[in-house]
């Protein structure tokens, strides 16, 4: 197990780590004046994203293939098709746990000329298989890719709202014997504004055949302070039928835009729960620091967090989190 953790992280690092020198020359911050040496970053990152298009450009011809062929229609010429695929690799380092490292996977085919603007997804987890601590936190929860962990299907998102609400409808299964049915219903809205508040509103209901049905239900609200800094408060209250009792978090948020490419972010939550009877079960506070590698498809994120959860007497567990995303998108 140490073992397979010790390589695991000699690989994220070194890919990381040559990332964040590219990002660094993008910047024009080079790390050494050796002109041999630059080029030979300049020529890694040059050739990255040179497979990155053509990638990107099959996708999305891909993604157009199939939808003319259920439409028999080309797509309008100044239409941008939102095709993407999002790898994304997260390792968490704990004070008191194991190495945690996730490597997650999502698609999605946007097919414009269907009739009620669907897209066809694809995800390697399932986000309602975690709890809704595991989800508001930036922590690795251990995610691999697996098939029987994945889920694909068809959304479908009318342009025309309903009463001031938006809304969308999923229907797909998950990949493993036996198939597991599911479907989610979400309807959105933004409300009028409170003051310099912005208030935002997500209801969301879901069915599983394996596990029941449950509903999210999520407020959130959002004031600028000054033109680099905005204040964010969310809540999250969930319901799942087999467990039969509540999820809650409160979460407040600080982000300062720092530059172009780099955001920073101050965070404090609460976690509650009704299992046994409404009480807080754990609080936490972080912070993340977001860099732009490369124009918009490579992000980089550092989390570092201190967690103090009921059930261990409130102590405080310390951690560090890397998240590395890269995009493939028109």
């Amino acid at each position: 197990m140490y073992l397979r953790h010790h390589v695991n992280d000699r690989k994220f690092l070194h890919v990381a780590s040559v990332l964040l020198l590219t990002g660094n020359l993008f910047a024009g911050e080079p790390l050494d004046s050796d002109v041999p040496e630059v080029g030979f970053f300049s020529g890694t990152l040059h050739s990255a994203e040179s497979t990155r298009d053509t990638w990107s450009e099959r996708w999305i011809d891909f993604a157009e293939g199939i939808d003319h062929y259920f439409s028999k229609e080309n797509s309008p010429p100044e239409y941008k098709n939102e095709s993407y695929v999002k790898l994304q690799l997260k390792q968490t380092w704990g004070e008191h746990s194991d190495i945690e490292t996730d490597v997650r996977v999502k698609a999605k085919f946007d097919l414009p000329n269907t009739q009620r603007k669907a897209k066809l997804f694809f995800s390697s987890d399932e986000y309602t298989e975690n709890s809704l601590e595991e989800r508001v936190r930036s922590n690795s929860t251990g995610e691999r890719f697996r098939r029987k962990d994945s889920v694909s299907g068809i959304e479908i998102a009318p342009d025309e709202e309903w009463d001031k609400w938006k809304r969308s409808a999923r229907v797909g299964i998950k990949l493993r014997a036996p198939l597991v049915t599911f479907g989610r219903y979400r309807l959105r809205r933004q409300m009028e504004s409170w003051g310099e508040w912005r208030p935002e509103f997500t209801q969301e209901v879901w069915y599983f055949s394996d596990r029941g049905w449950g509903e999210t239900s999520e407020f959130e609200m959002q004031r600028p302070l000054g033109a680099r800094f905005s204040l964010r408060y969310f809540t999250v209250l969930e319901f799942e039928d087999q467990n039969d009792f509540f999820e809650n978090v409160h979460v407040m948020s600080l982000n300062q835009s720092l530059s172009d490419k780099s955001v920073l972010e101050y965070r404090i939550g609460s976690v509650f729960s009704t299992e046994f009877r409404t009480q807080m079960t754990a609080y936490f506070f972080g912070s993340s620091y977001s860099y732009k590698l490369h124009e918009d498809w490579i992000f980089v994120t550092a989390s570092p967090e201190v967690f103090f959860p009921k059930d261990d007497g409130w102590n405080a567990e310390a951690s560090f989190t890397i998240s590395l995303d890269v995009y493939f998108s028109q």
